[in-house]
């Protein structure tokens, strides 16, 4: 299996204008592309479209998309947009100037068009030599809660690869059991891209301060949410409490530092947050070893 990772930026809060893709894995089969898009230009954009099925999550923001055939689409975060495509075929597309746009994109090959297969609704069903076909729903919170983990990953080396590799495959069977129906239709309210940047922006904050993290109260107002709106917005966004994903993000960025850097197992638990020995025992529990076994 052939991999290439391209590393996650940490510019991501700073709007610049342009497409920073923050992970890239590769193999013979699947791709898996996640970043974020600031444009400044109210342009249309035009691409090839790879053949095969191309599954593009849009966590925030939104755009509008024009294929051969089919009607534009106007695509507004949180929605999951197929476009199923098996021809020499491009896009055009202009994107949203006033949010960024974060994405996730997992692309498959032909065989996924399979009409045998039995998973694809019949919009992306393609006729021999038809147009390529394209639609787009609401995202169900566990393809929002994935995305915002592979876009989040802090492992590095053969077990990040691993990590997202399983990551792009549990992202593609959860689309097709979306797509198939199979996946039930009690689905819990989408959150409003408004809520979603500021459940980011309360993520940064967090990340940002790991010694001293604000308290919920604190940082529900200072990303303009009240407390209840955000636990349960940040559970549907990354899968995880507030300070339960606090502290898998300090544990992984400890592991990180103890294997990458000269530091003692001290200087790493002051740096994320810990005392010695409260984090001993946490990164025991978490890792199934003492911290000390690793430096």
């Amino acid at each position: 299996m052939t991999i290439t990772i391209i590393s996650p930026r940490s510019d991501d809060a700073a709007c610049v204008p342009g497409n920073r893709p923050g992970v890239a894995h590769i193999d013979p089969d699947i791709k898996l592309v996640t970043g974020t898009l600031c444009s400044a230009s109210e342009d249309w954009f035009e691409e090839p479209l790879e053949r095969g099925l191309r599954l593009i999550l849009v966590q925030s923001g939104q755009l509008r998309c024009r294929i051969p055939g089919q009607p534009e689409h106007l695509i507004k975060g949180p929605s999951l947009c197929t476009i199923a495509s098996d021809g020499d075929f491009t896009s055009t597309q202009i994107y949203g100037t006033e949010k960024p746009l974060r994405y996730t994109i997992v692309q498959l090959g032909v065989e996924a068009l399979n009409d045998r297969a039995g998973w694809l609704p019949e919009p992306l069903v393609q006729r021999p030599g038809g147009d390529p076909r394209i639609m787009s729903c609401p995202a169900p919170r566990a393809m929002q809660a994935l995305a915002s983990q592979i876009a989040t990953c802090q492992m590095f080396g053969p077990t990040r690869d691993l990590y997202l590799g399983g990551k792009a495959m549990e992202l593609a069977a959860l689309s097709a059991q979306f797509l198939s129906g199979e996946a039930g239709a009690t689905e819990a309210p989408r959150i409003a891209c408004p809520e979603v940047e500021r459940i980011h922006a309360a993520r940064d904050l967090l990340v940002e301060s790991l010694q001293e993290p604000p308290t919920l109260d604190a940082l529900a107002t200072r990303v303009g949410m009240n407390p209840r709106k955000l636990t349960v917005g940040f559970r549907k966004v990354f899968g995880a409490s507030v300070f339960g994903y606090l502290q898998e993000y300090r544990l992984r960025e400890a592991h990180r530092m103890l294997c990458d850097e000269e530091v003692n197992v001290s200087t790493v638990a002051y740096r994320v947050g810990y005392s010695p020995a409260h984090f001993s025992i946490a990164f025991r529990k978490r890792y199934g070893i003492s911290p000390s076994e690793i430096c």
